[in-house]
Parts: structure tokens; C-alpha cells; sequence
């Protein structure tokens, strides 16, 4: 299954904040990792999201930290007039000492995406972050096929 994504999970929660299984995949490569978030900084997140990407040219929202142990970005941008939007993935995780922060797992991908498909994704995130449980899934455009005859 060559389905491109970008997926939000639950899988841990306290009084204080919640922990999230960020999966992604567009089409060749994917990627997981774990960071702590909390509802306020979701919901914000998701009220600047919210009609994207009209009256807005860029919106990005990042969990964890920059070579800590686990760090997530997502930032949607304007593709042009097409209509469709870019979204760029960046994924951190597993620093090895304080002294190595190269021999780390990081990957970075962009998903196309159309301003319908945003639109889901705010609904479903917008729950999470309400509930502290849940899933919130976007869904990208197309398939990914490779050059090989």
C-alpha cells in the first residue's frame, strides 16, 4: 500500500500533557516518532491552520525539541495558484550522547495536499487535542510511482 499520510496518535497521557505517535509516509519514504505535546499549543495550532490556505501563505507547529531525544515539525505552505498546498515533515529522534548529535534518526518529506483534505485533518485535530485520545490523519494527494520501466 502506497498510501501517503501524515498520522497523529494518542498513545500516552497524564494530567499534564499527552504523548503522540507521529507516522508519515509519502509514497517512498516514512518515518515514526514519539513527542510530548498539550492540548493549549494543539489548539492553537489547529485555530491558525483552520482555512488554510487562504488569507495565509505559511503555517507550521512543532512538538519536542531540536536534537533532544524526539522532535516533530509540520509546516503547510501555499504551492503557487494550483490550489493544492505543500507540506514539509520534519522528524528527530534517538540522540546517542550529548557529544554525537549527527548519530541521530532524522528525516524530513513533503506530502501534497488539498485545502479539502486540511480541512478533515483540522476537524480530526481539533478532537485529539480536546480529548487527549484519538487519531488525526491527512491524507495527501496521489500515489507514488518510481521511473523504472
Amino acid at each position: 500500500m502506497n498510501e501517503r499520510y501524515l498520522k497523529l496518535e494518542v498513545i500516552w497521557k497524564d494530567e499534564d500533557m499527552f504523548e503522540l505517535k507521529v507516522s508519515a509516509n509519502n509514497g517512498r519514504y516514512s518515518g515514526i516518532t514519539e513527542v510530548y505535546e498539550v492540548s493549549d499549543s494543539l489548539l492553537k495550532f489547529v485555530n491558525e491552520l483552520n482555512g488554510f490556505p487562504f488569507g495565509k501563505d505559511k503555517v507550521t507547529h512543532s512538538c519536542g525539541e531540536k536534537d533532544s531525544y524526539a522532535y516533530f515539525e509540520m509546516e503547510f505552505y501555499k504551492i503557487g495558484l494550483t490550489g493544492k498546498c505543500g507540506l514539509q515533515i520534519k522528524m528527530e529522534e534517538n540522540v546517542a550522547t550529548e557529544y554525537r548529535k549527527e548519530e541521530k534518526d532524522k528525516l524530513v518529506m513533503e506530502l501534497i495536499v488539498e485545502p479539502n483534505s486540511i480541512d478533515i485533518f483540522c476537524r480530526e485535530l481539533k478532537l485529539l487535542a480536546e480529548n487527549e485520545s484519538g487519531v488525526a490523519e491527512l491524507k495527501a494527494v496521489g500515489k507514488y510511482t518510481n521511473n523504472i520501466a
